[in-house]
């Protein structure tokens, strides 16, 4: 008679909750706290083997395996660093046989996986952070002396660029616009 074990207690996750989840994996792959293949494993876990209906993840690692196309060992190592990083949770499951002449016996059934959405309010959550507005205002200053001191940063840059037309061209320096337009006529 086969043994059916009770589902894990799971919450059933929203689809923010799922994009809060993959929002903050991508983050921290980006910061170098998870690797290429946890992140992919997490995406699995997430995406995968998830039951849509009540949020359950109840995978072997042999199907982790094949899903992920990885080693069981970087499985087994993505998994705990998922789990030190609070995006999952593991749920050991046991089975107890009894037999009839008073023995029992204790095997390992399929591992549960909850998965952790990030709080709210936080970096990682889809939900809108509102924060206090603070507004500054600047005095403006003397207009002829900003006009001035526009026009010769102007002078700067062109003078700038000239020379460094010059240098791009192989010339000296650059002529005056009068003696090219008198040598042309």
């Amino acid at each position: 008679m086969p043994i059916v074990l009770p589902p894990p207690p799971a919450r059933r996750l929203t689809p923010a909750d799922a994009g809060a989840i993959a929002t903050r994996a991508r983050k921290l792959l980006r910061r170098g706290l998870l690797t290429h293949h946890q992140h992919i494993l997490l995406d699995t876990l997430l995406w995968s083997c998830r039951s849509p209906s009540t949020g359950a993840i109840v995978v072997s690692y042999s199907a982790l395996q094949r899903l992920a196309n990885m080693a069981r060992a970087t499985v087994s190592g993505g998994l705990r660093a998922l789990e030190r990083l609070h995006l999952l949770s593991t749920i050991r499951r046991r089975v107890r046989l009894s037999w009839a002449n008073g023995g029992h016996a204790s095997r390992q059934a399929t591992n549960a996986y909850v998965l952790h959405p990030p709080p709210a309010g936080t970096e990682f959550s889809t939900q809108p952070v509102y924060q206090k507005l603070e507004i500054i205002q600047i005095r403006q200053h003397d207009s002829a002396a900003a006009d001035a001191a526009r026009a010769a940063l102007a002078a700067i840059r062109e003078r700038r660029r000239a020379a460094v037309e010059a240098r791009l061209l192989g010339k000296s320096a650059p002529r005056p616009l009068k003696t090219m337009h008198a040598k042309l006529s």
